[in-house]
């Protein structure tokens, strides 16, 4: 609910720009976190084993991620598709008033 309400506050590009900071930061955490597992893989006999399951864990973290990303750049090209369209309707209607104005 406090999305909603925060979106309808800010323009959309705004919001859109604060989930691109929040899915960065998130994606950020997750691979610190795999790091860090692949760093103490090093430390055990079966090392491909481990850094199998710390790779197969980052994919899964990252995965819904990604997903959101995809969503959030199919919101901005609607978005910039309907600013180029209004940019279009913006010319085409001045080119017209300064014809009739003659």
């Amino acid at each position: 609910m406090a999305q909603s309400e925060n979106s309808m506050q800010l323009p959309e590009t705004e919001v859109i720009s604060q989930q691109r900071i929040a899915l960065a930061e998130e994606k950020k955490i997750i691979l610190d976190h795999f790091h860090e597992a692949s760093k103490a893989c090093w430390r055990q006999f079966a090392v491909n084993d481990c850094l199998f399951k710390a790779r197969q864990q980052k994919y899964q973290a990252l995965s819904p991620l990604d997903q959101r990303e995809i969503a959030l750049n199919a919101r901005q090209r609607v978005l910039k598709e309907a600013e180029r369209q209004q940019r279009i309707l913006g010319k085409t209607q001045e080119s017209s008033k300064d014809k009739a104005m003659p």
